[in-house]
């Protein structure tokens, strides 16, 4: 099937049509594939029953027994003593997710990936498209039901996956109507019945709406999408101020943002990591922490980007968290740059004779990797260059773990590896 271009096929009369696809229990249902013995079979992913962590994905036989997203695994297994529980694999994840996202642009160009396992694509205006390609088998109305549940057939057959999928006149609808059709269905909400949908809803399932704003809204009574709907818009944003007059639009169905194939790069760049026991001792710490800043590094060269912040994080085994960040004189993409100042970050964040259980790093404040540096260190500068891209080449022919650098050579003693470095606590979440 070859891809609309952008535009050629849609009417000016045409209403949007906006799908949102989500695939179900992605990690889960990945492993289940992989794995075809746990077919039908509980499967818990995020740690396994002796590891400190949480759920990251439950499939739906889980989720029967009770099983949740963030809930303690030593939870889970109380709740579900005979799922299998697995550490699970990111980029397996990551292989199935590029696969669903190329399908999906068979359909249009216009599909924007919003995480690993959802995508907006925006259909409007491909019914003619799509009937000369035997997407549809008519002109009929309910052509966009048809489309999906033909995207939906082909997601099935050539990745194995089930999805659910929700059709709309715009973002906000189609995602609201993708948790109602949970699990594995599909739900059009026709034009012009955007309100009708939404009204009997709940204000917590409209976007926008938190705690605190559903409690204000709660003191004039208001508790359903359709009794914000019915009030003007006016007189919302007369008392939430600038916010208010899209939060009225939002309840009648109303949301003006596209589609975009292309949001821009990322606001930032972050690994973290759990360690399996708390730890004192700042020699295995500041080892992952240079580890972690190795792997965000790296993304950071491949999306062609220079950083210029960095931010470094504890968690103690108190749950407290502290943070703290600080720019570099010029931007950079070389881990030897930020390294003395993330070490100088951790030493000021790690200051309570307390176990820690978690550190992480971020860069922030992007730039284009083509921008001018300054002059006196740019010769330096490209000489490293060189040297990264040797070893951003050898670790992508043979694996991560082909280099271990010595600031994280203590990891050896504590952490297993595979091609695609260390084995960290939470696996699934590990890239």
């Amino acid at each position: 099937m070859q891809p609309p271009r952008r535009n050629s096929t849609q009417s000016p009369a045409a209403p949007p049509a906006i799908f949102l696809v989500d695939i179900d229990a992605f990690f889960a249902q990945v492993e289940q594939i992989l794995r075809p013995e746990l077919a039908g079979r509980p499967v818990v992913v995020g740690g396994l029953v002796t590891d400190r962590s949480v759920v990251a994905s439950a499939s739906y036989e889980a989720r029967a027994r009770g099983v949740k997203t963030a809930m303690p695994i030593a939870q889970a297994h109380r709740i579900c003593p005979d799922a299998a529980f697995l550490r699970g694999n990111f980029h397996a994840y990551a292989r199935f997710s590029e696969a669903m996202m190329d399908l999906c642009r068979r359909y249009t160009p216009l599909v924007e990936a919003v995480s690993l396992d959802e995508a907006y694509l925006n259909v409007t205006g491909c019914r003619r498209l799509f009937q000369a390609q035997g997407v549809v088998s008519s002109a009929a109305d309910p052509w966009p039901l048809e489309a999906a549940e033909h995207l939906k057939r082909t997601i099935r057959r050539e990745l194995g996956l089930a999805v659910t999928i929700g059709v709309g006149t715009s973002r906000l609808v189609a995602k609201i109507a993708c948790d109602y059709a949970k699990p594995s269905g599909i739900a059009w909400i026709h034009p012009g019945r955007e309100e009708r949908f939404l009204a009997p809803l709940p204000l917590a399932e409209l976007p926008g709406i938190g705690p605190k704003t559903a409690e204000r809204l709660a003191r004039y009574n208001l508790r359903q999408i359709g009794d914000l709907a019915r009030i003007p818009a006016a007189l919302v944003a007369g008392h939430f101020g600038p916010a208010g007059e899209a939060l009225a639009a939002r309840a009648r169905g109303c949301d003006p943002t596209p589609v975009d194939p292309d949001p821009g790069g990322p606001k930032s760049i972050s690994r973290q990591a759990t360690f399996q026991a708390n730890l004192i001792d700042r020699g295995p710490m500041k080892a992952m922490l240079y580890y972690l800043l190795e792997r965000a590094c790296r993304q950071l060269r491949g999306a062609g980007l220079l950083a210029r912040t960095v931010t470094v994080k504890v968690r103690y085994a108190d749950f407290r968290t502290e943070a703290r960040g600080r720019s570099l004189p010029t931007f950079s993409d070389h881990d030897d740059d930020f390294w003395p100042v993330a070490s100088a970050l951790f030493n000021k964040v790690h200051t309570r004779r307390v176990g820690v259980r978690l550190v992480g790093v971020a860069l922030g404040h992007f730039a284009p990797a083509g921008r001018q540096l300054d002059l006196f260190g740019e010769r330096r500068y490209e000489r490293r260059s060189r040297l990264y891209r040797a070893i951003d080449g050898l670790r992508r022919r043979f694996g991560f773990s082909v280099l271990v650098t010595g600031r994280a050579i203590e990891l050896l003693a504590t952490h297993d590896r595979d091609e695609h470095g260390f084995r960290l606590r939470t696996a699934c979440l590990s890239r």
